[in-house]
C-alpha cells in the first residue's frame, strides 16, 4: 500500500515536472547569479516538502474510506459504528483537502479559464501569473492568519468536540494551518519568480514547478 502511495505520489510529480525543463541561461552577473541559484535550492526542498504534504494528504482520504467502510460494517453486524465519526472524518478531510494546496499551485494545475490567454505572448502570460500570484496571496493572508489564531486557542484552551472520544480540536486546526501556511509560501515563491522572468532577470522561464536545486 505504501509503495502504490509513493508510485502515485511520484507520478504526479513527475506529471508537474514534466512540462518543462530546468532553466540554464541566467545573466552572468555573480551576484545575481547566485541569488537565482539561492532561489532555485530553496524551490527544490520546497518541492519535497510539497511531496510529502501531499502523500499525507493522501493518507487523509484513504483514512476517510478506511473509517466509512469500517463504521458500515460495525453498523451492519455490530450494535453501533466507530465513536465520533463525523469529527473524525471532518479531520480528516481537512487534512485531504488543505495538505495538497501547495502542490497544486506550484504544478498551476488549479481550474481555470484560458479561451484568451493561451492566445498572448509569453510575457503577457507571465504578467498574468504575477497577478494571480499577487491575488492568491492577498485572499490567503487573512485565512492563514484565522487559522493560526483557530490553532493557538485550540492549544491554549484544550477544547475538544463533545462526544465518547472527546476528540480535541487542535489537529485539524493545526493541520488547516499548516496546509495554508505552506501554500501562502508557495504563492510568495511564484511571484518572485515570475516577477524575475517578467523583468528579464530569468531568462527562458519554466512555467511550472522545478525541484533539484534548479530555478
Amino acid at each position: 500500500m505504501t509503495n502504490s502511495l509513493s508510485q502515485s505520489m511520484s507520478a504526479a510529480s513527475e506529471a508537474a515536472l514534466g512540462q518543462c525543463e530546468p532553466i540554464q541561461d541566467i545573466e552572468s552577473h555573480d551576484s545575481r547569479t547566485n541569488t537565482i541559484k539561492l532561489l532555485g535550492y530553496s524551490r527544490g526542498w520546497l518541492a519535497r516538502l510539497e511531496q510529502f504534504f501531499l502523500l499525507i494528504g493522501m493518507l487523509c482520504v484513504m483514512g476517510i474510506g478506511i473509517v466509512i467502510t469500517l463504521s458500515i460494517l460495525m453498523r451492519t453486524f455490530a450494535v453501533s459504528g466507530i465513536p465520533d465519526e463525523v469529527v473524525i472524518i471532518g479531520d480528516l478531510m481537512v487534512g485531504a483537502l488543505t495538505l495538497p494546496l501547495a502542490f497544486v499551485a506550484a504544478s498551476r494545475g488549479f481550474i481555470c479559464v484560458e479561451l484568451f490567454t493561451q492566445a498572448l505572448g509569453l510575457r503577457w502570460q507571465l504578467f498574468l501569473n504575477v497577478f494571480t500570484a499577487l491575488i492568491g496571496i492577498v485572499a490567503v493572508v487573512p485565512i492563514t492568519y484565522a487559522g493560526y489564531l483557530a490553532m493557538v486557542d485550540a492549544f491554549e484552551s484544550g477544547s475538544y468536540f463533545f462526544g465518547l472520544l472527546n476528540w480535541p480540536k487542535w489537529p485539524g486546526y493545526t493541520v488547516f494551518f499548516t496546509g495554508y501556511c505552506l501554500f501562502f509560501i508557495r504563492l510568495i515563491d511564484l511571484a518572485i519568480y515570475d516577477s524575475l522572468a517578467l523583468l528579464g532577470i530569468i531568462k527562458n522561464p519554466c512555467i511550472t514547478l522545478n525541484e533539484g536545486g534548479e530555478v
